[in-house]
């Protein structure tokens, strides 16, 4: 998946990249590169800095963040077409959640360096990435209100 023509038509088939501008999807796949993890391997922990941007390919990834007397509670699974590691674009670039790879992964990834790089001297690189990294937080947040929902609710039934 090396080359950035399969580079290309894999992020193509993406949410996140469907509907690009030719030339934004060439200049997004221009720096990608393969990733991949087998079940079980960390990604990036919750409050490290955020160092990895990606789109996953094959496999899945579940986002845990540390709960006081519960430990990890996974609040969700990141599917295929689905992105992960949104901090590394958004200051203060740390990650806001754990990532574990959950089945054998495979993954189209932005270092940040270069991504941030890229993303400050291409407008239009930033114009069209910004809205879909803006679907992948408004995803997660949503995600976490409904994992709050379900942890209130089981302290309810223990007080009852």
């Amino acid at each position: 998946m090396e080359d950035q023509t399969a580079l290309l038509a894999e992020l193509n088939a993406s949410w996140f990249a469907s509907g690009l501008e030719p030339e934004t999807a060439m200049r997004l796949a221009g720096l990608a590169r393969s990733y991949s993890a087998e079940p079980g391997q960390e990604l990036f922990r919750e409050g490290d800095p955020s160092e990895l941007f990606g789109v996953v390919i094959r496999g899945r990834i579940a986002l845990r963040t540390l709960v006081p007397e519960r430990g990890p509670i996974t609040i969700l699974t990141i599917e295929p077409g689905d992105v992960f590691g949104w901090s590394t674009v958004v200051p203060p670039y740390r990650s806001t959640s754990s990532a574990t790879a959950i089945e054998p992964l495979e993954a189209i990834v932005f270092d940040a360096a270069g991504i941030r790089a890229a993303m400050r001297s291409d407008c239009q690189l930033a114009l069209a990435l910004y809205p879909r990294i803006m679907v992948a937080v408004s995803r997660r947040l949503n995600a976490t209100r409904l994992q709050l929902l379900d942890l209130f609710a089981a302290e309810q039934v223990k007080t009852w």
